[in-house]
């Protein structure tokens, strides 16, 4: 039976660009990869939990969503925005909890979530 979510790919056309986003932007940790293939864990954590495949046909994905827990919205959005990473949306109370959404430099939109 299903237990959980092992990782999601993320199709992108500049595999160089984008490896550095999730790892410079987003602070992921690379576990191993090539030029074609990257995946990517939580600091401190093993096991991949998201990669990247490269594909020069990729397009912005809008129907699929992404979302990433944080500690602490507020403080991860004020440090998000000092490196420059383009915000979709302020963060803002939710039922669930408080969330935000960013969007990588191939347009796909990427929401972060602090559990209430």
């Amino acid at each position: 039976m299903l237990t959980g979510l092992n990782f999601a790919i993320l199709h992108v056309r500049d595999m160089a660009q984008m490896r550095a986003y999730y790892t410079e932007k987003l602070g992921l940790n690379s576990e191993g990869g090539s030029p074609e293939f990257v995946q990517f864990n939580r600091p401190g954590e093993q096991g991949a939990t998201f990669a990247l495949q490269a594909d020069a046909n990729a397009q912005p994905k809008a129907d699929p969503e992404l979302w990433w827990y944080v500690d602490d919205a507020d403080a991860v959005h004020a440090e998000l925005v000092r490196r420059g990473v383009e915000i979709a949306s302020a963060p803002k109370d939710e039922p669930f909890g408080r969330a935000f959404s960013i969007k990588d430099p191939e347009g796909n939109t990427l929401y972060m979530l602090q559990l209430r």
